[in-house]
């Protein structure tokens, strides 16, 4: 690069890192370092008393939840009697009313001496599994109430298992319950989100038993060393990639173990932290560079003025590119539809001739209906090819005259068959009054098509989509409603915007088809409101004039 080009950078950054440096910044920098130091300490102890007060309120709501599910199973087994728990109506009730008390069971069964069901209420088919040699089973038979591990079991994905003894007429019974793994990680994350710790629930083999993040998988070994037993809450310093605080709890008998993991506080924490530094830091930053552009002033308005034309070239020739990109793929587009279109024409045209040469063909009416259809449509595919054309050669707009009912008609015939399908209603409404407009009719096909799509979506099934046509003024109005969930009033002012969706949790939805329908309108001459109520339903109307703009 020449010396004139890289002189003036060069001199400049010389020379305000002279004033920067030697006239206050690395003064500033030193004091400001070493009052964060000294408040590190007081910083790095209140943010252990969070996390170990965090880990303490956790430790408490899991063992209470774990508690209350035992004590229900216990509860259950001692007031009601064997004859009503082998019966599967009483025990899906009992399974109901567990359930609905904060949730937490996936299924319920009632197990005889011999390790079989009595009965199961649940999503999995267990009733013939012999439970009588598992670990579980024995452990309850001899304890009377047992917690598991999270385990594969037969059902072969991680769950945990809760079960509590029931004697009856000198034999032995048990009620097991499946515990939601799900809630109970849910539980366990919620302290994360006070503090921004990784909070989970490790066993005594060191392996998940509850998900934080994808990264924890149920049952995987965690990447820690192991943690000795210990009582209350235990905070410890790790170095490694980054530095952290762990802090673990023991649970109930000591099997589980409660693990959050927290950064330490970085130096966006310490200037948050203390205000009043960081305002110092921030005025001297803000200060300095002032003082550095007193210095630079002339190099400043020299870069500004090369930087201006530079991008004002670049803005022209980026934009001529642009231009003659889209001009160029809508020809393509163009061509490459008006090829099949031919061949469709031409073999709907033989088939024509085939109908002349045998007209007593049984279904000739029906045939010559759909033929009538097929060539309208290829008229209406050869419309959109020729608008596309007129982008990039200017064709002339294909203005006509037009019936609104009979192209509303014909536009919403595509979507009969899935309205039928899904149970939604299309009530006609139309004025005999309605006078003859000149416009395009393809375009409005497309924008009644979009907005009845659109009405359909919303209601999704079992509904009514109202399409109402008059006379209003110098021209047609036209009305679309439906009876779906409505538009929140945050969104209506927003519909009409590119890119913006209503349509939530679908990704095949770009928002750019009210904002196309609106610019639509405008080239018709014509115009387009919503009005919603949630709850209520979603109703566009549209006025088209009688004469379309040239």
């Amino acid at each position: 690069m020449p010396e004139r080009d890289v002189s003036p950078y060069a001199r400049l950054r010389r020379q305000m890192l002279v004033v920067l440096v030697l006239f206050g910044l690395l003064p500033l920098s030193i004091a400001s370092v070493a009052g964060l130091l000294a408040n590190r300490a007081e910083l790095d102890a209140r943010s252990r008393n969070v996390l170990e007060a965090m880990v303490k309120n956790r430790k408490v709501t899991v063992e209470l939840f774990l508690e209350e599910k035992l004590r229900q199973l216990e509860l259950a087994a001692a007031m009601l009697p064997v004859a009503e728990l082998s019966r599967r109506a009483a025990l899906e009730g009992l399974f109901n009313e567990l359930a609905r008390e904060r949730g937490g069971i996936v299924d319920l069964g009632f197990i005889g001496n011999d390790g079989r069901h009595i009965a199961y209420i649940g999503p999995y088919h267990l009733e013939q599994h012999d439970y009588h040699k598992e670990q579980w089973f024995t452990q309850v038979m001899v304890r009377g109430r047992y917690e598991s591990d999270v385990f594969l079991g037969f059902r072969r994905f991680p769950h945990m298992v809760m079960a509590v003894r029931k004697h009856e007429g000198g034999k032995a019974f048990v009620l097991r319950a499946t515990i939601d793994t799900d809630l109970l990680s849910t539980l366990v994350r919620e302290g994360g989100l006070e503090t921004g710790a990784d909070v989970y629930i490790l066993n005594r083999a060191g392996e998940y038993q509850t998900r934080y993040s994808d990264a924890h998988r149920l049952m995987e070994k965690a990447a820690l060393t192991p943690i000795p037993t210990h009582s209350g809450v235990r905070v410890v310093e790790v170095s490694g990639a980054r530095n952290e605080y762990v802090a673990t709890a023991w649970l109930r008998t000591d099997a589980w173990v409660l693990v959050a993991v927290q950064p330490m506080p970085g130096l966006g924490a310490l200037l948050s932290t203390h205000p009043s530094v960081t305002l110092v830091l921030v005025l001297g930053w803000v200060l300095l560079p002032l003082l550095s552009v007193l210095v630079a002033r002339h190099r400043l308005r020299q870069i500004r003025e090369l930087e201006g034309e530079r991008a004002a070239l670049y803005e022209s020739v980026a934009q001529t590119q642009k231009m003659a990109a889209i001009g160029r793929l809508a020809a393509s587009v163009a061509h490459e539809i008006n090829n099949p279109l031919a061949v469709i024409h031409a073999q709907a045209g033989a088939l024509e001739d085939a109908l002349v040469d045998g007209p007593d063909f049984p279904l000739a009416g029906e045939l010559r209906d759909r033929l009538c259809k097929i060539a309208a449509q290829i008229d209406r595919g050869r419309k959109v090819t020729h608008r596309l054309l007129g982008f990039s050669r200017r064709v002339g707009p294909d203005v006509e005259p037009v019936d609104v009912a009979v192209a509303l008609d014909e536009a919403v015939s595509f979507v009969e068959k899935e309205a039928e399908a899904s149970r939604i209603r299309i009530v006609r409404e139309y004025a005999k009054d309605a006078p003859i407009v000149h416009s395009s009719v393809s375009q409005m096909q497309q924008v009644f098509l979009n907005l009845v799509n659109n009405a359909m979506d919303a209601i999704g099934r079992d509904g009514e989509v109202r399409l109402r046509v008059a006379s209003e003024g110098e021209g047609v109005r036209v009305h679309i409603d439906d009876n779906g969930p409505g538009i929140p009033a945050q969104d209506l002012e927003r519909v009409f915007e590119p890119f913006f969706s209503t349509k939530r949790g679908s990704s095949g939805h770009g928002g750019l088809g009210l904002a196309i329908c609106k610019e639509t309108m405008r080239n018709l001459g014509g115009r387009i409101d919503v009005r919603s109520e949630v709850g209520k339903g979603t109703e566009y109307t549209l006025w088209f004039p009688r004469q379309a703009p040239e």
